[in-house]
């Protein structure tokens, strides 16, 4: 048997399988196609729905912590801004009493 010819078998038995699930799944099914359409398009809608309203508390909360560290990265370059200006203050002090120039 050749690649071809078995490719060809395996082909025609994949349609014949599916469209025999088609079949058993139309007559077994519980409810017609366009109830379970509208069914799904809720499910979809629902879970659209919620994942917005989630993405959007993420959002507001994502935000919120920026705005605290924004806010606390603020207060930190101050204080380190105040420190290096206490330290340079200081080790001028220290330099003009060790030359003996007079301090400020």
């Amino acid at each position: 048997m050749s690649n071809s010819s078995a490719f060809g078998k395996f082909v025609a038995g994949a349609l014949v399988g599916g469209a025999v699930g088609a079949l058993i799944g139309m007559l077994l099914a519980p409810r017609s196609g366009s109830e379970t359409r509208e069914l799904i398009r809720e499910e979809l809608d629902s879970r659209y729905r919620e994942s917005t309203d989630s993405l959007r508390d993420k959002s507001e909360l994502l935000k919120e912590k920026a705005a605290v560290f924004r806010e606390k990265m603020t207060d930190l370059s101050s204080e380190l801004e105040e420190t290096g200006r206490k330290t340079v203050s200081r080790f001028t002090e220290a330099v003009k009493k060790t030359t003996g120039e007079p301090t400020v």
